[in-house]
């Protein structure tokens, strides 16, 4: 069953590890409590009260990036002003920012946005949905949140009327590389970088 809040769902998530087959598609108030080894946690979409929280996230993923990348810019002072320009690009281009919460604290987010025109004229892909984020915080990774918020971002992106879902991933980002392709995604298209 699922209830929809606004224009989309919220999922509550309690599994040993995330599978969609385990989903339970309803929202609860209040939430069992995890018993060993279990994952409980919501994913639903962003309000302004995470504002902060998101904010945590995306310093946390610019400070990761940074140790895999060198030119990657210290997150300080620029969260602020990414998260408010991703809000306004996933309402511009009618997409979403699911968070997923565990014990009251945002763990995690993902954003996509629908690209309704290829992005040039080499391309006839269009009606995509782009993830443009993806973040777990490093403390909660490989418990499954990164997988289901996938899976939530594909929902929503088939909701929108999307014909397909692409996603950038760092080259040195292994684990990220291996979750995608897990989730069926595929290589498409590479870029290459060589310091002048």
């Amino acid at each position: 069953m699922r209830e929809l809040v606004g224009t989309f769902d919220v999922v509550v998530i309690t599994a040993m590890t995330y599978q969609p087959s385990l989903r339970v598609l309803s929202y609860r108030k209040t939430q069992q409590q995890p018993q060993n080894g279990t994952v409980s946690f919501m994913i639903r979409p962003y309000e302004p009260r995470d504002q902060q929280q998101v904010i945590h996230c995306i310093t946390s993923l610019q400070n990761f990036e940074r140790t895999l990348e060198p030119d990657r810019v210290e997150p300080t002072g620029l969260a602020p002003r990414y998260l408010h320009d991703l809000l306004a690009r996933t309402e511009n281009q009618q997409g979403g920012l699911l968070v997923a919460e565990e014990a009251g604290q945002v763990v995690g987010y993902v954003a996509l946005c629908l690209e309704p025109e290829p992005a040039d004229y080499w391309t006839t892909l269009a009606g995509y949905a782009y993830i443009s984020d993806l973040v777990v915080l490093p403390e909660q990774r490989g418990r499954g949140l990164g997988r289901a918020l996938l899976a939530e971002a594909e929902h929503l992106a088939r909701r929108l009327g999307a014909n397909a879902l692409k996603i950038n991933v760092l080259a040195r980002n292994s684990a990220a590389w291996s979750l995608y392709r897990s989730a069926g995604f595929r290589d498409y298209e590479i870029s290459l970088l060589k310091p002048l």
